[in-house]
């Protein structure tokens, strides 16, 4: 995937970073975040950003970059080449596979630098949400897409590892009120968003 040219800031949350772009590698449009937490600031499941694009975000941040964060075994994606770039340490969840490269193996519940992990398990492998309970900001990877006009959708079966234990484990983010979430796939959702998150959660069972 090509270095993407530019990031944008999330409304209402000036310090969660985003950027996207298609990837032809898995013919979709693939997106991810940047987060400031009291820890410093975290990479979650990295793209390629081009090199005036990551001095300008560095620079708004405000904060030093302290971790890269992975959400499944799915998205190494640009994380090995930042760590190096940052000497940053990445963590990974547990499950995330042997060809996973991480420094870090996190388990669900843990503390990931300043961002509480959900195990999602039956999607990808590792599959883990991220939760600034705070902040109301809620970091997924695969297991929702926002798919633009067609709402926010449930990973289709054909890419779950399992997919009856998938819509199981989807209940816990019901317990979860957020008023921003983002994903790795499609834009970040700033309306309505816990309704919306109830209602994919739902129509999943």
């Amino acid at each position: 995937m090509k270095p993407i040219k530019e990031y944008s800031t999330i409304c209402n949350a000036p310090q969660l970073f985003f950027w996207g772009g298609y990837d032809a590698a898995v013919k979709y449009d693939c997106s991810c975040s940047a987060i400031v937490t009291s820890a410093g600031l975290v990479f979650v499941d990295p793209l390629p950003l081009a090199p005036e694009a990551l001095k300008s975000l560095l620079a708004e941040a405000s904060m030093p970059p302290i971790a890269i964060t992975l959400t499944s075994g799915n998205h190494q994606r640009w994380s090995v080449e930042l760590a190096e770039q940052f000497s940053l340490p990445i963590y990974a969840p547990v499950g995330a596979g042997e060809e996973i490269i991480a420094s870090h193996f996190y388990e669900s519940g843990d503390n990931v630098m300043g961002l509480h992990s959900i195990a999602l398990p039956g999607f990808g492998p590792g599959e883990t949400a991220f939760c600034d309970e705070e902040r109301g900001i809620l970091i997924l990877g695969d297991a929702l897409i926002n798919a633009g006009e067609e709402g926010l959708l449930v990973l289709p079966k054909k890419y779950c590892t399992d997919h009856r234990l998938a819509m199981k484990s989807l209940s816990k983010l019901k317990e979860v009120a957020p008023s921003i979430l983002v994903t790795a796939h499609g834009l970040p959702i700033v309306g309505n968003v816990a309704e919306r998150l109830a209602n994919a959660c739902t129509l999943s069972q």
